[in-house]
């Protein structure tokens, strides 16, 4: 009786959830599609209410919240969005917490839920290919050229001219074939980045519950030392006179120099913490990473000497 009655009182708490975390879904998602760009920011987070459902309520709960949001998206914006939404939202919400659930660390649990995505949105390019007759890799080139024209076109409507005109140009066409080369390994990193900020916050919101996940603090993440023989050979592979090889080689190049950024992050983050730098100096630096590139080039090259210097280990001098 006394287990009846609690199920009985646990059901409408988790219905209540499930329909405030399709509500929640649907509104980050929607703004993602209505308001380009600022919308990314709510995108990002798009998927955290199934994935907090499925930690906290159980799979029912997450699965209403993914299948509400997607009928809701569809609804609203075609199925195209509907499909969007799956492909960034369904891997990252529902494999993820399983991941964590069985004790994968963070790191494994990004891995294979990127890995998951991956595969999930080179299904659909390929099925979307195959039964709309439509040559993705064209199509993606037009809209990149196609938004580049669109920025050009904003700057001659702000008075934009002359050589400074024809220079911008230049430079958007070699943007656009920079990107028609790299969008791979953009995907890739967008999906990372949408998976590393919902586990932050499924990090905070589930500490405090009994939710039984180990998440390892970034401050200590390091990557393979391997992996710095996959960099040099990519280096390598650049030389090569053949454009399939050196397109694969980019992507993996930019790839590794993002897992080499993060490693420089997590080596500020724990110097920052060791030496209890004052808030406003941290956000200062952070906002610094966000618009300015060298500091970015600056940070992945030192979570690249990591491996010979080892920036987070005390040093201890040695009396003579």
């Amino acid at each position: 009786m006394n287990l009846k009655s609690r199920a009985d009182h646990y059901l409408p708490i988790r219905l209540k959830a499930s329909l405030l975390g399709v509500v929640g879904s649907f509104v980050l998602f929607a703004a993602y599609l209505a308001i380009p760009p600022l919308g990314i920011f709510s995108g990002i987070l798009a998927p955290f209410p199934a994935a907090y459902n499925r930690l906290v309520h159980g799979r029912l709960a997450s699965l209403i919240v993914l299948l509400g949001s997607t009928t809701a998206i569809t609804g609203l914006f075609g199925l195209l969005a509907g499909c969007l939404y799956l492909g960034m939202c369904g891997m990252i919400s529902y494999i993820m917490p399983e991941l964590l659930l069985r004790g994968f660390g963070a790191s494994r649990a990004l891995f294979w839920t990127t890995a998951a995505n991956l595969l999930i949105f080179t299904a659909g390019f390929i099925a979307y290919s195959t039964f709309s007759g439509i040559n993705l890799q064209q199509l993606i080139s037009a809209e990149i050229a196609g938004s580049l024209k669109q920025a050009v076109a904003v700057y001659e409507k702000g008075g934009v001219t002359g050589e400074e005109l024809e220079l911008l140009k230049h430079s958007m066409s070699t943007a656009a074939e920079l990107l028609q080369r790299l969008y791979p390994a953009l995907v890739t990193v967008m999906l990372v980045i949408i998976a590393g900020c919902n586990l932050v916050l499924v990090k905070k919101t589930t500490a405090k519950t009994a939710v039984n996940i180990t998440i390892d603090d970034f401050s200590t993440y390091k990557n393979p030392d391997l992996l710095v023989w996959i960099l040099i050979a990519t280096g390598f592979s650049l030389l090569l006179p053949v454009s399939p090889i050196t397109t694969s080689a980019l992507n993996v190049l930019l790839l590794i120099t993002i897992l080499y950024l993060f490693q420089g992050v997590a080596i500020m983050s724990a110097l920052i913490s060791k030496h209890s730098v004052p808030a406003i100096v941290r956000i200062l630096l952070y906002a610094l990473l966000i618009i300015q590139p060298y500091l970015l080039a600056l940070i992945a090259g030192i979570g690249l000497f990591d491996l010979w210097v080892d920036f987070r280990t005390p040093k201890t001098q040695e009396n003579l």
